[in-house]
């Protein structure tokens, strides 16, 4: 199966579960292998007619359902005839019964595993159906000719067939689960009248697929772990198959290895304990594609919630009967030593350049990052690596003005704390730890202020995990941990605005800044105090009612610093608004009460517009003060930038459809209607002449407000009657710039009479009481917006 753009492993993880890795295990049984044994027990055996009967309909149950596939036969029929009759005792009349027996577990486990794999090659077979139409539709959007409204219904239909593959993932997955369960059933069932009859079920429990292990005994994991060790890629797939049935449970603390599963830990455990740390590079490099090996027996000892038996430290030793728990001290001494030793004895402070040895971290991280992420789970081993990235950082990156060795130094030690950064950054606890813990202001000017030789890409993954594990099973920790880094960048916006050599940071890291704007994503709502997610909480924030709001402008200013990070983050915030526009709108159309005076939506759409336009007029600003850009240069950056995140905003509601209040079977055409309806009024027209360094931002005007209402309500499907005809757009009411250019001239106060007239009618109708009142959600509106934008950057010195 080849997907493109379907990814497997987001399909498993949305799913809920594997549908292959349950297939695989049902296909490693060996139906024929079965047969043959229930064939040598038929032989040996004295059969009556009934009996052979039962044994000849079991048999053609078989061969209708078997492959003809894994037909190998490596067990000595006869031997094992032999064994139950004499060791075990079984009575030469029971051996029909033991032959019909074993042919059908032949039988049915030919049968599970036929209609498994149709299962599977169905679901692969949907997949890449979906994969095609997936390619078609992104081959639309790419295309650059679509009107923005046919963008938005392409999205929405991405989004579909996106979730159509999860739903077929998921139903597969139950569909094959719902096999293994049926013939694991069988197959109890059977093994315990086998017992029962003649106390026999012998070499099938190596056979059947259903309950055998990889590893059978101590002394295997002992042979198995040695051999791997030493290169025997074949021993370390059946290592790698016990350790990968390690379960999130078990990884937890909540439910106990197994014994197979802990025989191999410790194995590994003992085995690897004195080798050098070239050692376990060859060990690696012998491994190939199981490699993973290694990396992943790191993690499991040195995991706390995990126990296991003791190994002695000397040649074939076995498992005692001590238990010991998962820790940093169980690591091979290598590992720890690469990590506990003081980082100078690896480096020339005098000359300024690493030693020819190398820092053996860097291998510890490069072996890291070739495990399972799913082991990392608040492990020792990625705490300790990750406070060596912060001793590293603070003895070369964390001086202001360091002496030139120094700054050679964290030259020399970037790429390697890179390494250590990307290699943790899948142990989320240990992550969240660290960036709530009571050193993290530090551990933040060093990771945002220095200038990162890969621009950031390796720190980045330390944050934009929040993005996606906010509506996860770790929504609790996303959440604090987005809330800490949050509150960080937006009280450091002076200095990561202006870093030395005048620079911002999205200039010298913009992978850094992309990562914390898909962080933070998820969280605009929280950090602008517009509703949010319970897990981040409430943003500390001075003055949120005055609109002063200095963190939260202080964060959509450093996210604005990177043109691809403010895209995708204000993109966000402009959702948000839309979504809120669009609900007040819905409220004038449904006649509901109050939508003539204060409203909570409106008040939500405009802090968050305001927020949007102060952090990008910010961040252009300090561009112009760090000379990188011109007053006209800036300007023009301001409306591009600004443009491009409403355009995603509006092409991602698509995928929240169901959030949006809007009218007529397409919603995702509606959405695109009220989207290009609003347009003009968030993003502006492009600016034709230059700006002042220091300019304000312009003030909303009652005709804008009034202006905005009156096109959401007539994007959500209600006319408007007495609108001019000469203020219409395409649908829509134009501003007077935009009439302007197409050579309509307005008179601007009869034109803001005119529309503040017709949304006070509009109200008067929706709320049914013909009573003469004031209208005023324009003025609320207009109060809004301009007390957020009115101190863009209230932290400014």
């Amino acid at each position: 199966m080849r997907l493109r753009y379907i990814s497997v492993e987001h399909l498993i993880a949305a799913a809920g579960g594997d549908p292959w890795a349950v297939n695989t295990s049902l296909q490693r049984g060996r139906p024929a292998q079965i047969s043959f044994l229930a064939t040598a027990f038929h032989d040996a055996g004295r059969l009556t007619n009934e009996a052979e009967s039962a044994f000849r309909q079991a048999r053609d149950r078989f061969e209708a359902a078997w492959n003809r596939e894994n037909g190998d036969h490596p067990i000595n029929d006869a031997a094992e005839v032999q064994r139950a009759t004499g060791s075990l005792g079984v009575q030469a009349e029971q051996l029909p019964e033991i032959a019909i027996d074993l042919e059908r577990i032949a039988a049915i486990l030919a049968e599970a595993q036929r209609a498994s794999a149709g299962r599977i090659r169905a679901l692969e077979g949907r997949l890449e159906a979906l994969d095609r139409e997936l390619s078609e539709a992104h081959a639309l959007v790419n295309s650059d000719h679509l009107p923005l409204s046919h963008e938005i219904a392409l999205d929405g239909i991405i989004v579909e067939l996106e979730q159509r593959a999860i739903d077929d993932t998921a139903g597969a997955l139950r569909n094959v689960e719902q096999i293994r369960e049926m013939y694991a059933d069988l197959l109890r069932r059977l093994k315990t009248r086998m017992r029962e009859r003649g106390g026999y079920d012998g070499a099938v429990s190596a056979l059947d697929g259903g309950e055998a292990k990889p590893v059978q005994s101590p002394a295997q994991a002992e042979r198995d772990v040695h051999a791997a060790l030493a290169g025997d890629q074949v021993a370390a797939s059946r290592v790698n198959a016990i350790l990968g049935s390690i379960t999130a449970d078990q990884l937890a603390g909540k439910v106990p290895l197994s014994p197979e599963q802990a025989s191999v830990v410790s194995q590994l455990q003992a085995q690897q304990h004195g080798m050098s740390i070239e050692a376990v590079q060859t060990a690696v490099q012998r491994l190939g594609d199981q490699q993973e090996m290694i990396a992943n027996s790191w993690q499991l000892m040195s995991n706390p919630a995990l126990t296991f038996p003791r190994t002695d430290l000397k040649p074939d030793a076995l498992q005692g009967t001590d238990i010991v728990r998962g820790g940093f001290t169980q690591l091979p001494d290598c590992v720890r030593q690469a990590l506990e030793a003081p980082w100078s004895q690896y480096y020339d402070l005098v000359v300024g350049q690493m030693l020819a040895g190398g820092d053996p971290s860097k291998t510890v991280a490069d072996v890291v990052k070739h495990g399972r992420s799913s082991f990392q789970t608040n492990t020792e081993l990625d705490r300790r690596m990750l406070a060596r990235a912060s001793a590293m950082m603070d003895a070369t990156f964390g001086m202001s003005s360091p002496p030139p060795q120094m700054r050679q130094g964290a030259m020399v030690f970037d790429p390697i704390v890179a390494d250590i950064l990307a290699a943790v950054s899948p142990d989320h606890q240990v992550v969240h730890d660290v960036l709530t813990g009571p050193a993290h202001v530090a551990f933040m000017d060093n990771v945002t202020r220095h200038f990162w030789s890969d621009h950031g890409k390796a720190a980045a993954s330390l944050f934009d995990w929040t993005e996606h594990a906010a509506h996860g099973t770790e929504a609790g920790i996303a959440g604090e941990t987005a809330r800490a880094y949050a509150a960080y960048i937006g009280a450091s916006e002076p200095g990561l605005l202006h870093l030395p050599g005048n620079h911002t940071v999205g200039e010298v890291n913009p992978d850094l800044v992309r990562g914390l704007a898909h962080g933070l994503a998820p969280y605009v709502q929280n950090i602008s105090g517009t509703g949010g997610l319970a897990e981040f909480g409430v943003m500390q924030d001075g003055n949120r009612e005055s609109g002063v709001m200095p963190i939260a402008k202080g964060i959509f200013a450093v996210l604005s610093t990177d043109e691809k990070a403010s895209e995708y983050f204000n993109g966000a915030a402009d959702r948000e608004a839309l979504i809120a526009e669009g609900a007040y709108a819905r409220q004038v159309v449904n006649g509901e009460p109050g939508t003539g005076a204060y409203n909570a939506h409106l008040h939500d759409a405009m802090t968050l517009r305001g927020l949007v336009d102060s952090g990008i007029h910010s961040a252009l600003q300090a561009d112009t003060e760090n000379r990188h850009l011109s007053a006209e240069a800036a300007a023009t950056a301001e409306y591009n930038q600004r443009k491009l995140a409403y355009e995603l905003g509006a092409k991602v509601l698509g995928a929240g459809v169901d959030r949006v209040p809007v009218v007529g079977p397409a919603a995702g055409v509606a959405i695109g209607i009220l989207s290009t309806a609003l347009e003009n009024d968030y993003v502006g027209l492009p600016p034709t002449s230059s700006a002042v360094t220091d300019h304000q931002l312009p003030h909303m005007s009652i005709g804008q407000a009034d202006r905005e209402i009156l096109n959401a309500v007539i994007a959500s499907g209600r006319s408007v009657e007495g609108v001019p005809p000469q203020y219409l757009i395409e649908g829509r009411i134009g501003s007077p710039d935009e009439l302007a250019r197409q050579h309509i001239e307005v008179d601007l106060g009869h034109y803001d009479e005119t529309l503040n007239q017709l949304l006070a009618g509009l109200l008067r109708q929706s709320q049914a009481n013909g009573l003469e009142q004031p209208f005023v959600p324009d003025l609320y509106m207009v109060n809004r917006y301009d007390a957020v934008i009115q101190d863009h950057d209230p932290q400014k010195k």
